[in-house]
């Protein structure tokens, strides 16, 4: 057997996993990813996030679909700091070994909490610089990071002083979690933005709706044609037809709109846009309470073609 001791766990690892299971935060970075990317790319189409009204499950759902970045880059970060921290309780280990070690070890930390607290400080003058340099959209990014840096380099090095004030480091760990949630919601709404740009640039890839509806849509867009159902149009009459009574009287569905889009769908309504970007163009929001019929177009793609919903968009062969 070897000789060498057995790395403890530390002290407040065991603590932390009796109030939050692994699983229970992952859930939660997921569900807090989900949320600030859906709430920048609905805000790209004019929404509010909360007016959809998804559930907690759904934003969970919709992380994935720009986390893979993300993840690599926290991983990669955790898996260079425990390699530093590993290094670093080496060479205190040997250090303390050494005569007048624990002296030396002390006076390099107190070092190196100086130096943290330096990084820490340019973090904060950063955020507070944020007034005069807002043009720089790379600034929030920037400060959250250093902040999160400086704090991680002091929380730790301040474990190595003897006579570090109580309290200081469960602050600093604090601001360690703030920066990497603030970097992790300023990614997540950036990610959010260029899907958002992506979506509007082939909006032929959303599902193509035919929307029948007691009353006509007030709609702004020229794109979208709307058609009354009980009026049957004759080329050859010069006269502009009425409406059949028997079928108004009905009450059905009787204006058919074209042209539309589904981009999301909540619990009470759907939220529908044009087929074509256009930056005047509104995005339109029909309840499901509303009398109306719903009509969703087959995609008709050609034989052999096995694109999916993440594929290049099948503009061209949409028929409508």
């Amino acid at each position: 057997m070897s000789d060498e001791p057995r790395r403890a766990l530390p002290a407040w690892l065991p603590v932390v996993t009796q109030f939050v299971a692994p699983a229970t935060f992952v859930s939660a970075f997921l569900f807090y990813y989900g949320y600030a990317f859906t709430r920048s790319e609905l805000w790209y189409f004019g929404l509010d996030v909360d007016t959809v009204g998804l559930s907690p499950r759904e934003f969970v759902m919709r992380s994935p679909k720009s986390l893979a970045v993300p993840l690599v880059v926290l991983t990669t970060l955790f898996v260079a700091t425990a390699a530093v921290h590993a290094r670093l309780e080496a060479r205190a280990r040997a250090l303390r070994a050494a005569p007048d070690g624990v002296e030396r070890l002390a006076e390099r930390a107190r070092a190196a909490t100086a130096a943290g607290a330096s990084v820490l400080g340019i973090g904060v003058l950063l955020l507070l610089a944020y007034a005069w340099w807002g043009s720089w959209v790379w600034l929030p990014l920037v400060a959250a990071a250093v902040i999160a840096a400086g704090a991680l380099a002091t929380a730790g090095a301040l474990r190595y002083v003897p006579d570090r004030p109580t309290g200081v480091v469960p602050g600093l760990w604090v601001l360690v979690v703030a920066g990497v949630l603030w970097v992790v919601s300023i990614t997540a709404g950036w990610a959010g933005v260029g899907f958002a740009q992506q979506t509007a640039r082939h909006l032929d890839d959303l599902p193509l709706v035919v929307l029948d509806t007691t009353t006509p849509l007030r709609l702004t867009d020229t794109t979208i044609t709307v058609e009354d159902l009980c009026v049957v149009d004759d080329p050859d009459d010069e006269v502009a037809p009425a409406p059949d009574e028997a079928c108004v009287a009905a009450q059905a569905p009787r204006w058919r709109h074209r042209g539309l889009r589904l981009l999301v769908q909540g619990p009470d309504a759907m939220f529908l846009v044009p087929s074509s970007w256009d930056a005047g163009a509104t995005t339109v929001m029909v309840p499901r309470d509303r009398p109306a019929q719903w009509q969703f177009q087959f995609v008709n793609l050609p034989p052999g073609d096995a694109r999916g919903p993440s594929g290049p968009g099948p503009s061209d062969e949409i028929s409508d």
